[in-house]
């Protein structure tokens, strides 16, 4: 029976990860590591000055779940180093509230969980909802996670060493899903701006606020226009990261 490991960035209590649990039960045993907290654009942080607390709690439909006190990759790193016992076949991430298109992948913290998966030789995936905000249905995104999940388990997809899919599932119905498309990470681009929240004669408290700037919506091989026409984007991502057309170059020239 394979061993799937799941962790998010929305906190162990987030419906997200619940939902995949529902879905996976039947592909084999679960085990949960995840934060105890939100942790969202936590991007590949770690724990290192502090400590972290690890508690076991009841979820049902798992073999095991740990609440960590830390962020995602310090959640894989913990389980893997720490807490279990048996090697995993399979990480997802997510489901995250929210997508992780293009640059974002850089900030966030549902693909580092994934990727740390990869680091530590476990095949992985990060799974995202394309939605900004709540109320939020996780119920096609779980199913679709569940499908590419039995196609891995089953031979039938392949993510090689060192490598993740990222995949943003439309906030559509099942039956609405236009299918399943792979597509390379675009730029992603925000209108930022700093709202100021709080003023004193010392300090000024700032929140980012803005939003997503619309791609052309032409190119479909690019994920974020992908999932705006319906498609579910499935991006691979190698966790090597080095540009090696600039490394042929500095090698001429150094």
């Amino acid at each position: 029976m394979a061993n799937i490991l799941l962790v998010n960035d929305d906190g162990i209590d987030s419906p997200g990860i619940r939902s995949l649990i529902l879905e996976l039960k039947g592909l084999g045993q679960i085990w949960v590591a995840a934060p105890s907290a939100q942790r969202s654009a936590a991007s590949h942080g770690i724990t290192v000055r502090r400590g972290m607390a690890v508690r076991q709690v009841p979820v049902e439909g798992t073999k095991c779940a740990w609440s960590i006190g830390g962020k995602p990759a310090d959640c894989i790193k913990m389980a893997v180093v720490q807490l279990l016992n048996e090697p995993m076949d399979l990480l997802i991430s997510g489901i995250n509230e929210g997508p992780n298109l293009g640059t974002d992948t850089l900030y966030s913290g549902t693909v580092a969980g994934a990727v740390e998966g990869a680091f530590n030789d476990i095949p992985a995936m990060a799974v995202s909802l394309v939605r900004e905000k709540a109320p939020w249905d996780f119920g096609a995104a779980a199913k679709i996670t569940a499908e590419l999940a039995g196609r891995y388990l089953s031979g039938q997809l392949h993510i090689p060493p060192m490598s993740i899919l990222n995949v943003n599932v439309p906030d559509l119905p099942r039956e609405k899903l236009q299918g399943l498309r792979a597509t390379r990470l675009g730029i992603r681009k925000y209108s930022d701006y700093y709202h100021l929240l709080e003023e004193t004669p010392e300090e000024k408290v700032y929140h980012l606020r803005g939003s997503a700037i619309p791609g052309d919506g032409i190119d479909l091989d690019e994920d974020a226009n992908a999932v705006a026409k319906g498609y579910v984007s499935i991006s691979p991502i190698s966790v090597d990261r080095t540009d090696y057309q600039l490394l042929a170059e500095l090698r001429q020239k150094l």
